[in-house]
């Protein structure tokens, strides 16, 4: 079977997309759309297809099992609520939304329809992820020590938290939700903040820096740092403690250090097959390739909301 695909949004993360759906047998890529003509008519006249300037004459005029939705934060909803209500399924790149209120009326939809659904949480299908989740199995964790650190993305609407959430919305997402898929559900967090190192970018309002505990139920506890002022350095993964050893998750490899240290790199392409996950779906109805879905991914958006919200009020919050 043919899946044939459309495009909200044409932009950076939409590219790596459309480069790997090129390498997926069953995908048929068939047209663009983007609020920048431009972007939308460069991705048509390279996977072929056709491009659009509006989502709505996209789904008019097209036979589209299936969309991606890459948005801004702060764009997503019409999108997704319309590709719905004509019965197509979906690919939603993180965060799902900027408010828990903009998310739930979109889940509510997606619930009511029985839509297919996938969210790009695409650390949830490393295969260095795969084994430490294995290893965690066997044995009872302590704490985890999370970071993601860096400079600000160079997109105007980022650095407006209205827009973007803030850092812990839109960039450190991956690693709460990363942290929720090997260690479980969050019950409450603390989160602490730092500001006033970037009072020479106009119209920013985000936090240059962030530090959030959490406690899980499980027992777990974590601490996961954030910061988007660092002009050199920085780090980003997760570090996870057992008892008998610790494990460190990097976007490029997995070090296991026990009586010894063994570290395996990355092996596979975790978009190519987060994107396979969602084609093999629509083509067969067997939807246990995907590992994050929306309403998966709004429990990693409520999470990284509520530790906003206690950096802002500077008391816990409850998940």
């Amino acid at each position: 079977m043919t899946v044939r695909i459309g495009f909200v949004g044409a932009g950076g993360i939409a590219n790596h997309h459309m480069r790997s759906l090129t390498q997926v047998q069953e995908a048929e890529m068939v047209a663009f759309c983007d609020v920048d003509p431009e972007k939308a008519r460069s991705a048509a006249s390279t996977h072929g297809g056709r491009n659009y300037s509006s989502f709505d004459l996209m789904y008019d005029n097209e036979n589209l099992d299936g969309v991606y939705i890459c948005v801004p934060p702060f764009a997503h909803g019409d999108a997704e609520l319309e590709a719905v209500r004509r019965g197509l399924a979906l690919f939603v790149e993180k965060p799902v939304a900027a408010t828990a209120h903009r998310a739930d009326e979109i889940l509510k939809a997606v619930e009511s329809s029985g839509t297919v659904t996938s969210v790009g949480y695409h650390w949830r299908y490393m295969d260095t992820v795969e084994r430490a989740k294995q290893l965690i199995g066997t044995g009872a964790v302590g704490f985890a020590v999370g970071a993601w650190e860096g400079g600000m993305p160079g997109v105007s609407w980022w650095r407006r938290m209205e827009q973007s959430g803030g850092q812990m919305v839109e960039q450190t997402t991956h690693i709460f939700d990363l942290a929720r898929y090997l260690l479980g559900e969050v019950s409450r967090v603390h989160a602490f903040s730092r500001t006033g190192l970037m009072a020479d970018v106009a119209d920013y309002s985000v936090h240059d820096a962030c530090v959030t505990n959490l406690e899980f139920d499980s027992g777990v506890i974590a601490s996961i740092t954030s910061a988007c002022m660092l002009s050199a350095g920085g780090q980003v993964g997760l570090d996870v403690f057992l008892k008998d050893q610790i494990l460190r998750i990097t976007s490029m490899g997995l070090t296991v250090v026990g009586e010894g240290e063994e570290t395996l790199s990355l092996a596979n392409n975790p978009t190519a097959c987060e994107d396979q996950a969602f084609v093999e779906a629509l083509a067969s109805g067997d939807v246990s390739g995907i590992r994050s879905d929306y309403a998966d991914a709004v429990k990693t958006l409520k999470l990284t909301l509520g530790a906003t919200r206690s950096a802002i009020e500077g008391k816990p919050v409850d998940i």
